[in-house]
């Protein structure tokens, strides 16, 4: 089959734009002919080799709106897709429907697929709308008009199949996503001491909450003298501020490490180093980083909202808080668990983990795609 994937900024390291690797890569495996549109990528971050990548082409118009420069560069970079690689199958890896809209409209019998992380861009509410505008992301009410667009919607989680059904109306199917293959690889240090390190991985925005840990870090030191915080991430432009100020702030304690844009390796290791893993953000929609630590034996502690429950059994792999008074004593409680305890979360995160591979998920998607 030949089928294009579009995701607009795939230079963002977020879980988004790593399950859309992870999906280019098993739809190639299984000898699919793939392309992908974007306007920019990370080479070192999205190894792809024999897949023919499309550009978002920027024109050279200005009709005094930045909504509608983006939208006309987009239709015009789709109508040169489709004229020169003529795909049968489009899925669309961010709640941009526009895009599956102007693919119906150049080509009606081309089937489309929209994977839903979540309905609302609850990121774009807290900077300027321009920025997403630019990053060819479209504003909920504009994207909603193109509803019509999707012959299937596919989403992450129950909990986002539910504001699905709420914000859109629409029924949708579950597809949870899968760990890159690196992950896969069970931590060869298993029941090992390790030092006192507390992680979170993610992006740098607001909502990722990692102020919070900063925050709560001189408390955490107050009964593990020895425990360190490790943050490590990816800076967003959409988000410089935040992620600007949250340096100024780390800055002033000691024994906290900011890691900016780790490769794979790089966050392979940290993980492989920590005794307890925080997600701090409430009302996360999955939460991929979670199963990336369980992956590799470490605890996790979140918050008891989203699609975090779907992955997190409280008190078996990780604990879940219902506030914030709770999510510091359970990160401490993570560092003082006997070891025997302690092996016990990871061997139960370590099996949670397996159910994310690569391989099931694009298995799954392509017998989606073959029923549409």
């Amino acid at each position: 089959m030949r089928i294009t994937l579009i995701h607009p900024h795939l230079f963002v390291k977020g879980g988004g734009e790593r399950l859309a690797k992870i999906l280019v890569l098993g739809l190639k495996n299984f000898g699919d002919e793939i392309s992908v549109l974007t306007s920019s990528l990370d080479h070192d971050f999205f190894k792809v080799e024999d897949v023919k990548v499309f550009p978002i082409k920027k024109l050279s118009l200005n009709f005094g709106s930045v909504m509608l420069n983006s939208l006309t560069s987009i239709a015009y970079s789709i109508k040169g897709l489709i004229d020169e690689f003529n795909p049968e199958i489009v899925i669309s890896m961010t709640e941009d429907l526009v895009n599956l809209g102007i693919c119906k409209l150049l080509k009606k019998e081309v089937k489309t697929i929209q994977y839903v992380h979540f309905p609302v861009e609850e990121e774009a509410k807290t900077v300027y709308s321009d920025v997403y505008l630019e990053y060819f992301r479209f504003p909920e009410w504009f994207n909603k008009s193109f509803l019509w667009a999707a012959d299937k919607i596919l989403c992450n989680s129950n909990y986002t199949k539910k504001a699905i059904k709420k914000f859109w109306g629409l029924n949708s199917e579950v597809v949870y996503p899968a760990l890159d293959p690196i992950f896969m690889q069970p931590p060869k240090n298993l029941g090992k001491p390790r030092e006192n390190i507390v992680l979170c991985a993610g992006r740098f925005t607001k909502l990722k909450r990692q102020d919070f840990l900063v925050k709560i870090f001189p408390k955490i030191k107050q009964k593990i003298l020895d425990a360190k915080l490790v943050l490590a991430g990816f800076p967003d432009e959409r988000h410089k501020e935040f992620y600007d100020k949250l340096l100024v702030e780390a800055s002033k304690n000691k024994g906290i490490e900011i890691y900016s844009n780790p490769s794979d390796e790089e966050l392979f290791k940290l993980y492989s180093k920590a005794k307890v893993f925080c997600h701090p953000r409430i009302g996360e929609h999955f939460g991929l980083t979670i199963v990336e630590a369980m992956s590799q034996g470490v605890p996790v502690v979140a918050y008891n909202s989203g699609g975090v429950k779907e992955t997190i059994t409280h008190g078996k792999n990780g604990f879940l808080a219902n506030n914030d008074e709770e999510f510091l004593r359970y990160i401490i409680k993570v560092l003082s668990l006997k070891d025997v305890e302690w092996l016990k979360m990871q061997k139960a995160g370590i099996k949670k983990a397996k159910m994310f591979s690569p391989t099931r998920f694009t298995e799954k998607i392509r017998k989606i795609i073959q029923k549409i």
